[in-house]
């Protein structure tokens, strides 16, 4: 047993499941259970909490829905904060996984954002011009059930705070992009409970060169316990888009074609339109996120642990994986990265008396690993087998939940705007197309 809290390993550990709650975890040598008890044995296993993807994309399109949701369980996956949607797909899948119809991890999400009167995505935002107006959107998700607000960089000034207030009146959160009107230090003061890619798509907060223009940012994050989703692996992807390993990696097949067209499309759009010193200013900037994501951990800023699934060539549950061990990369420990997608995550949420760890109480997620990923954070993909909301899932199920995802990918696609409408935010970045 790894408990995330403390990084110590309790070893010969059983865990006792009945419905969907840990009930007791105990020695093995002390365990006496009843006869119909089913028993799995994990010797020379190691059990983590199940792991939470704060930053994801997979309630905007009905096939995405079939794809996605699957290959995050595959992934030990079994709970997602999804960054922007519709409502139709949202309470879709609710009551899907309500009655029993869709295996699928717990699921917070935003419903569609809210953007300026010129959206980046028109197909997942209600555009908003005026304090009124966010004032109206708030109090219409909320009625819709949202379980928090997500915002976007082309928000007005006045709107945003509006937003912040009102969604106060009503309980919700509210994370995403800091408008581009609006500085960092204003919105973590205003209550801005997360910001998403360290402000990355209007330049960053700082830079190693500027490192001191940082403090007074970083300590407003502390002081108002404004979290960080760095997502890394998107970073990277769009740094590397001239890279053509993007368009053979083998985990494309878990991606739907309407999806993979956009991604190829966004991709030969770039390659054809920017000259060659262009690619090489990209990478240069991710140098910078780098960087910034290190000197947000030595600075004690709170960190969440998200893929951005869905965006370019972030794939849906693999790329969880990638950000953990990039977020290794810049020198945050394995415990630390764990903790930020397990115990943390669920502190974020509000939700850690019930979520986050291994604990009797709490609800049966949990992922057994073949090997100890606090010796290598890179050994949370080796996955052994799943349990999700007390279900146990083997290696051969988790295969097949895969192999059924790949077979949805290959599905006539639904309805839904061209990549030259919805994921076309070109007024943020040629290399920001598709999901936000």
């Amino acid at each position: 047993m790894v408990d995330v809290e403390t990084g110590r390993l309790a070893l010969d550990q059983t865990v006792l499941i009945r419905g969907a709650q840990i009930v007791d975890v105990v020695a093995s040598s002390d365990l006496r259970v009843f006869r119909e008890t089913r028993v799995v044995d994990g010797t020379s296993h190691y059990a983590i909490p199940g792991l939470w993807d704060m930053h994801t994309h997979a309630l905007w399109d009905p096939i995405v829905r079939t794809t996605f949701l699957p290959s995050f369980i595959a992934n030990g996956i079994t709970g997602i904060r999804d960054m922007g949607g519709t409502l139709d797909v949202l309470q879709l899948v609710r009551g899907e996984v309500s009655d029993g119809t869709l295996l699928a991890p717990r699921i917070l999400a935003a419903g569609p954002i809210l953007d300026g009167p010129h959206p980046v995505d028109p197909s997942i935002s209600i555009p908003i011009d005026t304090p009124e107006a966010a004032r109206r959107a708030v109090d219409s998700l909320a009625h819709a059930g949202v379980d928090f607000i997500k915002i976007y960089t082309l928000l007005p000034r006045e709107a945003f705070f509006a937003v912040v207030e009102q969604a106060k009146k009503h309980g919700l959160p509210v994370v995403g992009h800091v408008p581009a009107e609006v500085t960092a230090v204003e919105a973590a003061d205003a209550g801005m409970r997360s910001v998403e890619h360290m402000r990355s798509e209007t330049g960053g907060f700082c830079t190693s060169e500027t490192h001191a223009d940082c403090k007074p940012v970083f300590e407003a994050f502390r002081r108002n316990q404004t979290w960080q989703t760095p997502t890394l692996a998107v970073r990277r992807a769009r740094a590397y888009i001239d890279d053509p390993a993007l368009v053979t990696d083998d985990r494309l097949r878990y991606v739907p074609a309407v999806l993979r067209t956009i991604w190829e499309s966004n991709r030969s759009r770039v390659l054809e339109k920017r000259p060659t010193e262009y690619f090489q200013q990209i990478k240069s900037q991710h140098e910078e996120e780098r960087w910034l994501a290190a000197a947000l951990h030595r600075e004690r800023v709170p960190l969440l642990a998200g893929s951005d699934a869905g965006a370019d060539f972030s794939f849906p549950g693999f790329t969880l994986h990638d950000e953990l061990r990039l977020l290794h990369e810049v020198g945050i420990p394995p415990l630390e990265i764990l903790r930020a997608a397990t115990l943390d995550a669920a502190r974020f949420l509000e939700i850690s008396d019930s979520n986050g760890s291994v604990t009797p109480g709490k609800v049966a997620d949990l992922v057994l690993l073949s090997a100890n990923p606090l010796d290598d954070i890179g050994n949370t993909s080796k996955i052994w087998a799943v349990v999700a909301n007390g279900r146990f899932l083997d290696r051969a199920a988790l295969d097949r939940l895969l192999d059924g995802a790949a077979h949805q990918a290959q599905a006539v696609p639904s309805p839904m705007p061209s990549a030259d409408g919805v994921r076309d935010p070109a007024a943020v970045s040629d290399t920001t197309r598709g999901p936000l």
